[in-house]
């Protein structure tokens, strides 16, 4: 259709009616609308005038009350963005692009939540948008108060009211900031440090006790011999360093590893009165009344524990064995505990000395190597590093690459005499000739390297000549070696196959041909055979 017809249709249509000046507006619409502005879709003006008393931005604004409220009062990102209140709504959200064209554009990753009225603090810059911006939702219809996030986080069960504010901050939920020294019970030294709940029960804040017994009674390893006193000896600063004093207040001295030991290991009976500690005689003074279940000699040693004990440690005993026994303690033998070797009573029994006697279920070479273990272990430690050995002494010698290998390539146990000695027995999977050659691999080979191998076929019956010398060996050596079967040197063995002759001229092709090529003839040989 021309212009000029286009341009008469216009004018009629215009000219007939407001409906059809209507149609006529739809006919030139770019595309469909979005899905929520289908409604408006019939009736044009509702987002477009013709004249310029209005712009489309107002029009816009008329249906959007919400975002015309918020430029009005200066809140809200439509305010806040410089582009947002300045250009036209078209600009970031243009329509007739289909039913289900996107229009709004926002990029999470890149969005300053300072242009909002909730500027992202603490924890809140990590949490991701979804977190608050619920699926379906409008992003101004987000909640801004802490208790609409955090109310499943309440441990407090709305007990203390909505305004988590006063006591938490958005840099952790668990960061509280309430003072509680403006109670009555101000927490000092350790009570800073310990969660609310564990005084708070069921967080409950009213009434709560503050009488030590009353948090402290699970933890009375004197199990209330000392009433409920506990500030007498007790402090706020570690509830396990009391401030009595064993060494001022009582006959016995604590030393050493005593030191550090709890009241009521030596003390069994209930003490009421501080008066009472000096004068009861309950506590035993003498070792053996309380390590009388540490004694792993079973009271083959006596009582007299501080003979070979002392109070730094139990398990350090002062006795020299290697001035009062026999028998030197060095390397592991220090480290090692008395009942290792005395499984009897010390005073009367003889120990063997020998290695073998302590060290029989060790011997992982199944005895193989004999009984005098000192041979090739030593105090040190009885494990591999540590072993001494000359293997030259063998029947075995390590020369060239073997002597480099680790002995587990060899000795798949510990018992050693089990191994092979035989190349073939650790080299069968690298014997490429598929025992062609038989099993007596040093006859090429030798130690320094697999593949490095040394062989004169000339010292053979068989000498190698002319294109003989370019053939690979398996190509006559190709069945398993066997020292009974006949040797093929006759070319006939080989070359059946390449006789046009048909055996007519006999097995001995060397009478005519030569090894440099099978399908030439020497005339020489022929004639020499009177052929």
């Amino acid at each position: 259709m021309r212009i000029i017809d286009l341009l008469i249709l216009f004018i009629s249509l215009v000219v007939s009616g407001e409906t059809f000046a209507l149609d006529i507006e739809k006919l030139f619409m770019p595309g469909d609308v979005i899905k929520g502005h289908v409604k408006f879709e019939p009736d044009c003006k509702q987002c477009h005038k013709r004249g310029r008393e209005i712009t489309q931005k107002e029009l816009c604004l008329d249906c959007h009350e919400k975002v015309k409220q918020d430029i009005q009062q200066e809140q809200g990102f439509h305010s806040k963005n410089d582009k947002a209140a300045t250009s036209d709504c078209r600009v970031c959200h243009s329509d007739h692009k289909g039913r289900d064209a996107k229009i709004v554009w926002l990029d999470t990753n890149r969005f300053n939540h300072q242009q909002t009225d909730y500027e992202l603090l603490g924890k809140h810059k990590q949490t991701e948008c979804t977190g608050c911006h619920k699926q379906d939702k409008k992003y101004r219809q987000a909640p801004s108060a802490c208790i609409d996030c955090h109310k499943d986080n309440d441990i407090h069960e709305n007990k203390l009211g909505e305004k988590c504010a006063s006591c938490h901050n958005p840099k952790a939920w668990s960061s509280e900031q309430f003072d509680h020294d403006k109670t009555k019970f101000k927490l000092k030294l350790s009570h800073e440090r310990v969660s609310c709940d564990l005084c708070h029960v069921e967080n409950s804040y009213k009434d709560t006790p503050t009488q030590c017994v009353s948090c402290h009674a699970i933890k009375d390893v004197h199990k209330n011999r000392f009433d409920n006193k506990c500030q007498d000896c007790h402090t706020e600063d570690k509830w396990n360093k009391p401030t009595f004093k064993h060494d001022r207040d009582t006959r016995y001295k604590l030393k050493d590893i005593h030191s550090s030991v709890s009241c009521h290991t030596c003390h069994t009976k209930k003490i009421r009165k501080k008066s009472q500690w000096k004068s009861t005689g309950h506590a035993l003074r003498n070792c053996y009344s309380c390590h009388k279940l540490d004694d792993v000699h079973k009271g083959k040693s006596g009582e007299k524990c501080q003979d070979c004990h002392n109070q730094k440690s139990w398990s350090e005993s002062s006795f020299n064995h290697d001035t009062k026994t026999e028998f030197a303690l060095k390397g592991a033998h220090k480290k090692a505990s008395c009942q290792a070797c005395h499984q009897s009573d010390i005073k009367g029994e003889k120990t063997d000395k020998a290695c073998y006697s302590c060290h029989k279920h060790n011997d992982v070479h199944k005895g193989q190597q004999g009984k005098l273990c000192d041979s090739c272990h030593n105090d040190s430690s009885w494990w591999l590093e540590d072993v001494r050995y000359d293997h030259e002494l063998t029947d075995f010698p390590l020369i060239g690459q073997h002597a480099v290998i680790g002995c587990e390539s060899c000795h798949l146990s510990s018992a050693f005499k089990d191994a092979k000695s035989a190349c073939v027995d650790c080299h069968q999977f690298d014997d490429v000739h598929e025992q062609a050659f038989g099993k007596e691999c040093q006859q090429c080979h030798n130690s320094n390297d697999w593949l490095i191998w040394q062989f004169d076929h000339d010292k053979t019956d068989f000498k190698i000549e002319g294109v003989h010398t370019e053939l690979h060996c398996h190509l006559c050596h190709f069945e398993p070696f066997d020292e009974n079967r006949k040797k093929n040197t006759l070319c006939i063995d080989c070359h059946r196959g390449d006789d046009i002759h048909d055996g007519n001229f006999g097995p001995e092709c060397d009478n005519c041909h030569t090894q440099d090529d099978f399908k030439l003839i020497d005339i020489r040989l022929m004639r020499s055979f009177g052929r």
